[in-house]
């Protein structure tokens, strides 16, 4: 290559990295004056991609007003100065830069360039399907292919670290490479028709020809470290076309063109981390419903049997047994207004049993006096009045012979007290309270009254008066009877007999005379005389002495039975009264009961229904909601686990996409360029591979001169790596 096309090469690649407007770095030494460092490498190859020859292109760019001084890395071997013939200071395998700058100031250089490439290109032709060598497509007809792999082999293995979707670090060996980006442009000529290909952007080129452009993203996992590309022509009397293929070193974290694809990797990641760990919660929730679930099918099953029970009991028992109770309560309210009537009645009659309870107890009080008296002539009483009569007798029987009737007139007096006129009346009084009135007991008072008139009669006016006296001997006998019939069993009234035998024998001694005191009866024990009768009579008052007697405590015991009864009767009153206010107070209870009871049944009826209705609801509960827990464990199967999984394979796969995105980008920074730039500089690096075509002509070396002037003529189609300097 002559030293114009060096030239030439250099001046268009500064043009290429100043037009792409890249911002120089400054130098360390002098912070005023900025430095650019380019490297560019030419390979050129054979149309098989064999290559040929390989070269670094260094130019150095230095902006502003001050002095520097730095070291540039750089091929040493054939190095050569592209601006003159003035060598360079070389020291460490380091270009060492001493410059004044005021304005603009620029030092290029080219070398051999010794180092591995960091791709490889091949080349593949066919003629109608078959392999075919590059020498021999030259003139030949049919359907021609050209493919083309390009290879990055940059790579090393390197441990990576990243996330997986619950939040574990993994750590994993992969092949790094520095991202490579590139492109492949070639022209088939005219007699190329049918131009076809699944890769390349194509155009005419204005003559007939066509222009076929191949892009090329050389680094996972945006792309693959291989690519494969080509296109296929009819094609007469064919030649096999040049290619020129650029391929860029490249910063996937800052390029432009690459940065929002990255940034996506690292969003799917984080995506991923959050799809995992949003489905793990869905997953342990749902997991938990299936627990609750089956908890609840073992709830709905007791609550299935229990609606069963309620249902069978409202139904069978509590809807029955309020009818019935209804029914009851019904009789009761009945019972208990008839009871309520019954107690008022009870009440009535009480009041009226206390009145005549209160007025028994007042006259056999009275009763009580007259046979016992208070001692007085005024009120001597029976019993006294008794022993006035025996007295009088004794008296009689002694006084006989003198005066019969001084005797006997005492003893009509002592017959005559106004006392037993008043017992009378108070026995009429009692015997009239009864109910139905004692008549018998009136009849005897109206006997004794009988024989007292009699008496007096027969010995106030001193006639004998036989009949009148056997009217009274006759009523002496009915007053025994009656006075053992009605006033007591107990009582000994058989001295009735006697005074009904002595009154006789009053008669007769007044007939028949006196007689002696030693007279007894006759054998039917009438009277033989006076004396007799007297004695008689004594006899008969001494045995109703002792039935007065006990007539007294008859009296007394019925006396106290009749206080007895009017105590009894105050509290059957008080009883009464409060069992009527009760019965009444029971009425309106019993109502509201049998209200309620109606109301219950009624309501019970219902419930019995809803029961019934309850517990089918709940049978097809109890047999669908084994569903529940069956289709939560289901879901969690098959789907929130798989989500969790899913999830996690995300996380995992774009978090390992990124990490070799972000290690790519490491590498990038430090090894993107081939030899490495100043310190405090901007570094860019460009790899041009040229392969030759072949037309059948012997000559290549015009077209290898020819090459090297478009290295930087194309820059329209090559994007240039960007990194800080390294130290």
């Amino acid at each position: 290559m002559t030293t114009l096309s060096r030239f030439a090469i250099l001046g268009a690649a500064t043009s290429l990295f100043v037009g792409m407007g890249m911002a120089p770095a400054l130098a360390a030494e002098d912070p005023s004056v900025a430095v650019t460092n380019t490297e560019t490498i030419q390979v050129l190859m054979d149309s098989n991609a064999n290559v040929k020859s390989q070269r670094v292109y260094e130019q150095i760019d230095l902006s502003g007003k001050g002095n520097v001084n730095f070291a540039n890395p750089i091929e040493t071997n054939s190095l050569r100065n592209l601006d003159g013939f003035k060598g360079f200071d070389v020291k460490d395998g380091n270009q060492i830069v001493k410059a004044q700058v005021d304005g603009e100031k620029r030092f290029r250089t080219v070398s051999d360039y010794k180092k591995d490439l960091p791709v490889k290109i091949s080349v593949r032709y066919f003629l109608d399907g078959q392999p075919i060598e590059a020498g021999d497509v030259v003139g030949k007809s049919g359907k021609l292919g050209i493919y083309y792999t390009v290879e990055n082999r940059t790579g090393e293995t390197q441990t990576l670290s990243y996330l997986d979707g619950k939040g574990n670090t993994i750590e994993k060996e992969e092949n790094v490479a520095i991202p490579m980006v590139g492109s492949l442009t070639t022209i088939a000529p005219s007699n190329f028709t049918d131009v076809e290909s699944k890769q390349a952007n194509m155009a005419g080129d204005g003559r007939g020809a066509t222009q076929l452009s191949f892009t090329m993203t050389l680094f996972p996992p945006i792309g693959s470290n291989v690519a494969q590309f080509g296109y296929e022509a009819d094609v007469e009397d064919a030649v096999v076309p040049k290619a020129s293929i650029s391929m860029l070193p490249i910063n996937p974290l800052e390029s432009p063109s690459f940065a929002g694809g990255a940034a996506s990797y690292k969003a799917g990641a984080e995506t991923g981390q959050k799809l995992t760990a949003g489905a793990a919660t869905i997953d342990e929730n749902l997991l938990k419903l299936r627990d609750g679930a089956n908890e609840l099918v073992a709830g709905l099953i007791l609550l299935r049997d229990g609606a069963g029970q309620l249902s069978a009991g409202l139904n069978n028992e509590a809807a029955p047994g309020a009818s019935e109770l209804a029914a009851g309560a019904g009789k009761l309210d009945a019972g208990a207004g008839k009871l309520d009537a019954g107690a008022g009645d009870l009440s009535t009659g009480a009041k009226k049993l206390n009145a005549g309870a209160g007025k028994i107890s007042d006259g056999l009080s009275r009763l009580n006096s007259g046979l016992k008296g208070d001692g007085t002539l005024e009120s001597p009483g029976i019993l006294n009045g008794l022993d006035s009569v025996v007295a009088g007798l004794n008296t009689l029987d002694g006084k006989l012979e003198k005066d019969l009737k001084q005797a006997i007139v005492p003893l009509i007096n002592i017959l005559m007290i106004p006392q037993l006129d008043i017992a009378i009346n108070d026995i009429r009084k009692v015997g009239a309270l009864t109910d139905p009135p004692s008549w018998g007991a009136l009849q005897v008072l109206d006997t004794v009254k009988a024989i007292n008139d009699g008496v007096r009669l027969t010995l106030t006016t001193g006639d004998p008066r036989i009949a009148q006296l056997q009217n009274a001997s006759d009523l002496a006998a009915g007053l025994r009877v009656k006075l053992n019939d009605n006033i007591g069993s107990g009582a000994d009234l058989s001295g009735l007999e006697g005074l009904k035998k002595g009154l006789q024998m009053i008669a007769d001694g007044i007939s028949t005379g006196v007689g002696t005191p030693e007279d007894d009866p006759n054998d039917d024990g009438t009277p033989s005389s006076l004396r007799s009768g007297i004695k008689a009579l004594k006899d008969g008052l001494g045995k109703i002495r002792v039935g007065a007697e006990d007539a007294v405590g008859g009296v007394g015991e019925l006396n106290a039975g009749a206080k007895d009864l009017k105590g009894g009767t105050d509290a059957l009153l008080d009883g009464a009264t409060k069992l009527a206010a009760g019965a009444g107070t029971l009425k309106g209870g019993t109502g509201e009961l049998s209200a309620g009871a109606s109301k219950l049944a009624t309501g019970l009826d219902t419930a019995a229904s809803g029961s019934g209705e309850l517990f089918d609801g709940l049978m097809k509960a109890a047999a669908a909601a084994p569903a529940i827990p069956e289709g939560a464990q289901k879901l969690s199967d098959e789907g929130t686990s798989k989500l969790v999984l899913a999830g996690n394979t995300t996380a995992l796969d774009y978090g390992n996409k990124y990490a070799l995105i972000e290690a790519g980008a490491e590498r990038a920074q430090t090894a993107g360029m081939a030899y490495g730039a100043p310190a405090e500089a901007q570094g860019l690096t460009a790899y041009k591979f040229e392969l030759a075509g072949d037309d059948g002509e012997g000559s290549r070396t015009t077209t290898r001169g020819l090459a090297a002037l478009a290295l930087f003529a194309a820059g329209g189609a090559i994007a240039f790596f960007r990194r800080p300097s390294l130290v």
